[in-house]
């Protein structure tokens, strides 16, 4: 009995190494291993691709591994494991680089990220609406993070305001009361953009530090943070325009210099453009990836030269946008609006008078050379009909651009569906911009339709990058596909030569 026990001993030491061999035919042997190897396959770069902690697939050098990774149970020699040694090396190596493409997670906060960016430019907007912006008088960093915490404080704080020129001209009876509720719209403004900041670089550190992100994209995330900094440097140096009066002529109305308030408000723009258009690129590479047969041939169809005027034209509206969204940053600061409440006319005509759209008094120079520009950026009569005029300019490229998808043969079959759908969105978002940019101006500029108006430049302009991001051709993600595609051919090749011969 004793040595009928040692032998089943040993027998059940040996079957589970021996069953399924035993017991399988070739052929279902054969298949079973085929399905593995794209399963695996399939999660290790398919889901999620050169992701370091879901898969050890991370870098292309690690490729031509998976075929000593493809499970042999009958040889288990030196070199199997030598083989194993050397793909658990080439995994940890992959945890010591950065990944091909960023992880979906960086992708999702970046369009947080960007939303936020988003509602301090529409809140900045109602701040300079209701006239708070200059009610704080200091740049304090970190201690002007709070608000005064008591009387003390609040009679200081009044104190500074009431020496500086818009108290004195504009609000020489307002109370401590009143001068409390422009305050803290000067001071959620201020505390929102340090929040903007810190949401950003802490999380941004911490992608970098566990290789979430591309090496591109960390460059990126750098640039992104530095300009964020720089964004609340060009916010104090416009609010400090407007603590002097060597700006503005004697009894005028107190304000900020134009140009700083268009620096400022572009600063936030190319912000947010850049969060948005990184963020929808990595989405888009983890849809093209998800399947890159089916990813490469929808790139290879946008690769057509037939497509190339269409991306050019979408790109070329994107800037047009933004130049129209910054002329009307200078018709705010020279509250342009509040002249010429009319559409189409401007007075008796469509324009103004020369004379009055080309005034000397705006020249510096004897010789008259500035005569132009500074009519241009300084006179509120043109600055008003060069916004006017961008503003229809976009609406009709915007509407010739619809026109081309809808009657050209080619862009009706070259055309995603998807890119088809951008350019109703960005139609439907124009003529709402147009909507709400001639309410604005006939109802004289009253706080909701402005800030809906200047909401809606954003809301453009993002709805036009989105058009992009579905036309664009990533050549650096067009080179991942193939890599995957040649990857999983070696992949399937492998077993299905490796499977017979370990029988």
């Amino acid at each position: 009995m004793a040595s009928l026990g040692s032998s089943v001993s040993l027998m059940r030491s040996f079957t589970p190494r021996l069953s399924k061999e035993f017991f399988t035919c070739r052929q279902c042997l054969g298949r079973s291993q085929n399905y593995a190897t794209k399963s695996t396959f399939r999660k290790n770069f398919a889901v999620s691709p050169f992701t370091q902690n879901t898969s050890k697939l991370n870098t292309p050098a690690s490729f031509p591994k998976t075929k000593s990774a493809i499970p042999n149970i009958f040889r288990r020699s030196a070199s199997g494991s030598a083989a194993a040694n050397a793909v658990e090396e080439g995994a940890s190596n992959a945890k010591s680089s950065f990944p091909k493409v960023s992880d979906k997670t960086v992708a999702y906060w970046l369009l947080g990220s960007a939303a936020s960016v988003f509602g301090i430019v529409v809140f900045g907007g109602l701040t300079r609406l209701t006239e708070s912006g200059l009610s704080i008088t200091e740049w304090r960093p970190v201690t002007g993070s709070l608000p005064p915490m008591n009387a003390e404080d609040w009679e200081s704080e009044f104190a500074k305001y009431r020496a500086s020129p818009e108290f004195q001209l504009l609000n020489p009876h307002m109370t401590l009361s009143e001068f409390k509720s422009i305050y803290y719209m000067e001071w959620i403004h201020r505390l929102w953009g340090r929040f903007v900041g810190l949401s950003f670089v802490l999380p941004a550190l911490y992608f970098v530090a566990r290789k979430k992100v591309s090496k591109p994209m960390a460059l990126r995330l750098g640039g992104i943070a530095g300009l964020i900094g720089f964004q609340g440097f060009i916010g104090w140096w416009m609010v400090k325009s407007g603590l002097k009066d060597d700006l503005f002529a004697p009894g005028s109305h107190p304000r900020v210099s134009q140009y700083r308030l268009t620096a400022h408000l572009g600063a936030a723009f190319v912000c947010y453009v850049a969060m948005l258009w990184n963020g929808l690129a990595i989405l888009r590479s983890h849809r093209l990836l998800a399947d890159p047969e089916a990813g490469i041939k929808l790139l290879d169809s946008l690769r057509d030269p037939k497509l190339k005027i269409f991306r050019r034209s979408v790109a070329g509206l994107a800037a047009l946008v933004f130049v129209t969204a910054m002329s009307g940053a200078l018709v705010a600061g020279l509250d342009a609006g509040l002249i010429y409440n009319e559409f189409p006319f401007m007075g008796t005509g469509l324009a103004p008078p020369k004379s009055e759209l080309f005034d000397e008094r705006y020249s510096r120079h004897e010789d008259r050379s500035d005569l132009w520009w500074r009519n241009m950026l300084e006179n509120p009569s043109l600055v008003q009909l060069d916004h006017r005029i961008l503003a229809m300019t976009t609406f009709t490229t915007i509407m010739a651009l619809w026109a081309y998808t809808r009657r050209s043969p080619t862009m009706k079959r070259l055309l995603p569906p998807a890119a088809k759908k951008g350019v109703h969105g960005v139609v439907a978002f124009a003529f709402c911009q147009v909507g709400l940019g001639i309410s604005t101006l006939l109802y004289l500029v009253p706080t909701p339709l402005a800030s809906a108006h200047q909401a809606g430049s954003l809301f453009l302009l993002t709805w036009v990058l989105v058009l992009g991001s579905r036309v664009w051709h990533p050549s650096r993600t067009a080179k991942l596909l193939q890599m995957a595609v040649k990857a999983r051919g070696q992949a399937i090749s492998s077993a299905t030569a490796h499977g017979p011969r370990n029988l």
